[in-house]
C-alpha cells in the first residue's frame, strides 16, 4: 500500500533538514578564535628554489592528538614516498618509502616542519588568521633583524634574516583556505656578500571536521614501527594484529 503524504508534512521534513545542515555547518565555521594551525587538513606544495627538491604533503590531525601525513618528495637523488601517522607524539608509523633505513624519524621532520613554516608565515602575513580571509588579499611583509626560527620538537630551522614574504590568500566555494606564498632569506655566511634563497609555498587549509584515515580497529600490519619517546633509534615491523587502539593505549600509559 502506497502512502500519501501531504504537502504540510513534506514541508516540515525539508525544513528540519535545513536546520540540521545549518547547525552542521556553524559547527564547522572559521570563528575569529581559529587560529591558521586549528586546520584538519592541509594541502602543502613546498619547492625549494635552485635546488631540486619539491615536497608535496597532505596532513591531517585528529582530536586524539595524531598526526596522519601523506609524502611525495623529490629530491636530486630520488623520490621519496609513502605514509607517516604519530600516535600522541610519541610512537612513528611508516608505509611505502622503499629503500629507506631502519631509522624512519627522519621522515617526519620535513613535513612538520614545513607545516610549522607554513602556519607561522600565514600568521605573519594575516595575524588575524583565517577568519579575515574572504576575497583574495595580497600580503607582504619583511623583517630585517630578527631570524625567522622554527622548532618542532623533533627538528629545528632557522631563516637568517633580512627575510620578506610575499604572497595572498583567499577563500573557496568550499569554505577552505588556500594561499601562495614567496619566502625570501638571507643565505650568505658572515663577512661574505649578500645572498639570498627562496621557498614557495601554496596551499589549501580545510578546518571543517573530517574523519581520520584510520580507525582504531586498523590492523597496522605492513607498518614499521618507532617508539621516538623511548629513544629508539630504530624501526621494526609490527606484528600481526596489533591494532592501532593498542598503539594509543600504550602511548597513553608511557
Amino acid at each position: 500500500m502506497k502512502r500519501q503524504f501531504s504537502a504540510t508534512f513534506i514541508t516540515l521534513v525539508a525544513v528540519v533538514a535545513l536546520m540540521i545542515a545549518g547547525l552542521q555547518n556553524a559547527s564547522a565555521e572559521v570563528t575569529h578564535q581559529t587560529l591558521w594551525r586549528d586546520a584538519v587538513v592541509t594541502e602543502l606544495d613546498v619547492d625549494f628554489g635552485g635546488t631540486g627538491f619539491h615536497g608535496r604533503w597532505t596532513l591531517q590531525r585528529c582530536p586524539c592528538k595524531d598526526l596522519w601525513a601523506k609524502v611525495e618528495q623529490v629530491a636530486p637523488d630520488g623520490v621519496l614516498s609513502g605514509e607517516l601517522l604519530m600516535v600522541d607524539g610519541q610512537v612513528l608509523l611508516s608505509r611505502g618509502f622503499e629503500g629507506q633505513g631502519e631509522d624512519i624519524e627522519p621522515l617526519i621532520q620535513a613535513p612538520t616542519l614545513m607545516l610549522q613554516l607554513a602556519y607561522s608565515l600565514l600568521n605573519r602575513s594575516q595575524p588575524e588568521g583565517p577568519s579575515a580571509v574572504a576575497e583574495k588579499q595580497a600580503w607582504d611583509v619583511s623583517e630585517k633583524a630578527i631570524d625567522f626560527k622554527l622548532d618542532t620538537g623533533l627538528a629545528t630551522g632557522i631563516f637568517p634574516a633580512p627575510w620578506r614574504v610575499k604572497g595572498s590568500g583567499w577563500k573557496t566555494a568550499a569554505g577552505h583556505r588556500r594561499f601562495e606564498l614567496f619566502f625570501e632569506f638571507s643565505s650568505s655566511m658572515p663577512g661574505e656578500p649578500q645572498q639570498t634563497s627562496a621557498i614557495t609555498l601554496s596551499g589549501d587549509l580545510d578546518f571543517h571536521p573530517r574523519d581520520f584515515p584510520y580507525t582504531e580497529s586498523t590492523d597496522l600490519e605492513g607498518w614499521r614501527i618507532q617508539w621516538i619517546s623511548l629513544n629508539e633509534r630504530e624501526s621494526k615491523a609490527v606484528e600481526s594484529g596489533v591494532t592501532l587502539k593498542q598503539v594509543r593505549k600504550k602511548a597513553n600509559d608511557l
